[in-house]
């Protein structure tokens, strides 16, 4: 991943017990979670923004904090709130992917698509749907590297003699490089997981560079976690790949009941702005959206009406084609 030359912070010294890298934001080591004390502000260095949470003092509600409401009750239980600052520092993205795709791109890629969607789409799709919103968005999310040692355990039929499947086990080390966590509220974990494969982190810039000229602007999310919850995220990204990468280690040519623990070695993680299109369409009164990825205008993904008229008539069709087939087999044997 490649970033603007920008004036670097001074490198944190690692951990005092693993020697492990520390990040910026790091409250625990992310390999042995030995506390990390907090640095002392350099001079004239601006303090990291902080969350602000609105708290209840007597049901810990808490309610996101608004100087302009300046509500001093509950809305739960109607006692006083309080206003907290957790340690945490607020995830910001550090380095940001260009919309290669424009505005007309996008659009045509839509129409394109509706023009494809098959026998069960209306025929008038295409020509009928009307395009109520076309936003670009760059969403949050977490490029991770990692190396980790994986002990998994399974069930093949290697080895399993008269019974059907028999224990296994081993450990691996396993590196695991440009695994995408979504951080994100504008798209759902599928829809991400949907764009990822098709991102060229090469072309990532540092998310405060100026704009190349003719890039489409877009808002750039904020992050959908703090750094604390981060971890855990991720540690799950991790065991999730984990676990797709063993099974080319376990012995046999059928397997289940595949489990892994991961044992971090070390991690370094990239906070990136993913750029997409979001498209919110109506076809006969019935809103639907659709993503089309912001550097390749040939991926796109989402709803789309059906015509159950043609979906009656299949079913129809089959069910006539099931009970002729049944009567010609009575009569056959009836004889």
């Amino acid at each position: 991943m490649t970033t603007s030359a920008q004036p670097a912070a001074a490198p944190l010294p690692p951990c005092t017990r693993c020697e492990s890298p520390i990040e910026e934001g790091d409250l625990r080591c992310s390999i042995c979670a030995l506390p990390v004390p907090a640095p002392p502000p350099a001079d004239g260095a601006a303090r990291p923004v902080r969350a602000q949470v609105l708290r209840c003092t007597e049901c810990g509600a808490a309610v996101a904090f608004s100087a302009l409401a300046q509500a001093p009750h509950c809305a739960f239980c109607g006692a006083t709130m309080k206003v907290e600052q957790p340690v945490d520092p607020i995830e910001t993205a550090q380095v940001r992917i260009p919309f290669e795709v424009d505005r007309g791109e996008a659009e045509a890629a839509l129409r394109g698509w509706l023009g494809r969607r098959g026998f069960f789409a209306p025929k008038t799709l295409k020509d009928e749907a009307v395009l109520e919103s076309l936003t670009p968005l760059c969403w949050a999310g977490w490029i991770v590297n990692a190396d980790a040692a994986v002990a998994w355990t399974a069930d093949s039929d290697a080895g399993a003699r008269r019974a059907a499947w028999a224990p296994h086990s081993g450990q691996i080390s396993l590196r695991f490089d440009a695994i995408c966590v979504p951080a994100t509220r504008g798209l759902d974990h599928t829809e991400c997981h949907l764009l990822v494969p098709y991102y060229d982190l090469a072309k990532a810039v540092d998310v405060a560079a100026p704009a190349i000229p003719g890039e489409v602007p877009a808002t750039i999310e904020s992050f959908d976690a703090q750094r604390s919850a981060a971890r855990a995220t991720i540690q799950r990204a991790i065991e999730a790949t984990a676990k797709v990468r063993v099974e080319r280690h376990i012995p046999g040519r059928r397997f289940r009941n595949v489990h892994v623990a991961c044992l971090l070695e070390s991690q370094t993680t990239h906070r990136v702005a993913l750029p997409a299109w979001v498209l919110a369409y109506r076809y006969r009164d019935t809103p639907y959206r659709a993503i089309v990825h912001g550097q390749r205008a040939e991926v796109v993904f989402g709803s789309s009406p059906k015509d159950w008229v043609k979906i009656a008539a299949v079913v129809l069709g089959v069910i006539a084609a099931i009970a002729a087939i049944a009567l010609a087999i009575y009569l056959i044997t009836a004889r």
